[in-house]
């Protein structure tokens, strides 16, 4: 069997059990930076309307902003006792400030940056 045909019976397989195992669903894991929650928000919000059971995850400071306004859209909370991640990040890594100074942060160094104050408050 050539690679092609692998290929194609592996996607005909999967259509199939994904059709008959009436998956509905949907569980999204944003990381907790605004932009990013307000997107996926945006796609959960569609998927809800074409009747799949979504959930969204999201730490407790952004429940508080009321960041998602559809009600199809379930939530699960967490981070009560981590506060503002998102606050944090943008002060500690000052990822924002070099931006507007002009200022050229690699990427990796921002991601890096990013890591470190996410790995600050893993337990």
């Amino acid at each position: 069997m050539s690679i092609q045909g692998l290929l194609v019976s592996v996607t005909v397989i999967c259509l199939t059990v994904i059709t008959y195992s009436h998956a509905k669903t949907v569980i999204f894991q944003p990381p907790p930076l605004t932009s990013y929650v307000n997107y996926h928000t945006n796609v959960a919000a569609e998927l809800a309307n074409l009747g799949h059971d979504v959930w969204i995850s999201l730490p407790y400071f952004m429940l508080e902003r009321n960041i998602v306004k559809d009600k199809p859209v379930k939530i699960i909370e967490y981070g009560k006792e981590l506060g503002n991640i998102e606050l944090m990040l943008y002060k500690n890594t000052a990822v924002l400030d070099k931006f507007w100074a002009g200022e050229s942060s690699p990427n990796f160094f921002s991601l890096y940056a990013t890591a470190v104050e996410f790995i600050k408050i893993a337990p």
